[in-house]
């Protein structure tokens, strides 16, 4: 065999050699997730029940994966902050949104436009827990059940005055709801804070109140509940009625989640759904989330998508029949 010969040969068999080494080289190089801290966007301010929420899984997620979790709040915008900082971050793994369903099923509706695509730019995780809400009234109101309330309401067509936590919130759109159902006109008064506080004042005479912040106002007499407005009645007032036992269109409640870019790889969705998911089942948190006035929640990415999807439709009908916007 001449040299030349052998020297091609021998140039062609390092190629082959070095070809084999290239997905060696590639894991090598690309560590197994996660390799460093994770960073937990959340749309709550410090304080708020999606900050206690998310701090509480951040903790357990941080033992199970092996590095820190890291809370990073994120308010503002009815969440729509916190949702451009993820769907604009790296499709890492190492950026998730922690946020309540509404920034996905009631937010695209009520903004003409957004920085983000909530469709396209974010992908479901993992949802976490339920959390219906209390329609509570001022002590004063003579009032102490859902039926006396709309007959009060209809006797006062636009005295009665409820509070929210701003146009399009979920508070806003379940008296939507209520007034669609029940024929019933009552004044909408919008709060950026302190509502609650003017409730207990008579400065206003109704609200509905996430569960997790209206239970201790409950239980201190300070607001008289008249109803509770998810599918089921809550654990701790299994005496107080839903508002779907009378109105059944108008059972309602949020949830909170885990989004991730939307260029996540698949594997690692899986993993944190899993992760997440038996987080959510253990006793210590399960019982924590009750404590607190909700309820564990868990599905898989496709299970919360058509979630999202069911819930889009409903609260888009309501959202476009009323002309509601905040453009």
């Amino acid at each position: 065999m001449s040299t030349t010969r052998r020297n091609f040969l021998a140039r062609a068999a390092g190629a082959v050699a070095a070809a084999g080494l290239l997905p060696w080289r590639a894991a090598v190089a690309q560590p197994a997730w996660p390799a460093k801290p994770v960073k937990l966007i959340n749309m709550g301010p410090p304080g708020s029940p999606p900050d206690t929420y998310a701090r509480i899984y951040a903790a357990r997620l941080a033992q199970t994966l092996g590095v820190p979790v890291v809370v990073d709040n994120r308010p503002g915008a009815g969440a729509n902050l916190a949702s451009d900082a993820v769907a604009k971050a790296a499709p890492d793994g190492y950026t998730l949104l922690y946020t309540v369903s509404s920034a996905f099923t009631i937010n695209p509706f009520l903004y003409r436009k957004l920085p983000f695509d909530p469709d396209k730019d974010l992908r479901p995780v993992s949802p976490l827990l339920a959390q219906g809400s209390f329609m509570v009234v001022n002590n004063d109101l003579p009032v102490k059940s859902l039926h006396e309330l709309v007959a009060y309401a209809k006797a006062h067509p636009g005295q009665l005055a409820y509070a929210s936590y701003g146009i399009g919130g979920f508070a806003h759109l379940i008296m939507e709801l209520l007034s669609q159902a029940a024929q019933v006109q009552m004044l909408h008064v919008p709060y950026k804070a302190g509502a609650m506080t003017d409730l207990i004042a008579g400065q206003v005479q109704l609200m509905v109140e996430p569960a997790a912040s209206a239970i201790p106002m409950i239980r201190a007499r300070k607001v008289r509940a008249i109803a509770f407005t998810g599918p089921r009645r809550h654990a701790q007032f299994p005496a107080l009625p839903t508002v779907a036992e009378t109105y059944p269109d108008v059972a309602s409640f949020g949830w909170h989640g885990v989004w991730a870019p939307a260029g996540v790889p698949a594997e690692i969705v899986q993993r944190l759904n899993a992760e997440l998911t038996r987080i959510t089942g253990s006793p210590e948190v399960a019982t924590k989330i009750r404590e607190l006035g909700s309820e564990p929640l868990s599905a898989t990415t496709e299970g919360m998508q058509a979630m999202l999807r069911a819930e889009a439709r409903k609260w888009s009908a309501l959202i476009r029949a009323k002309g509601i916007s905040l453009d």
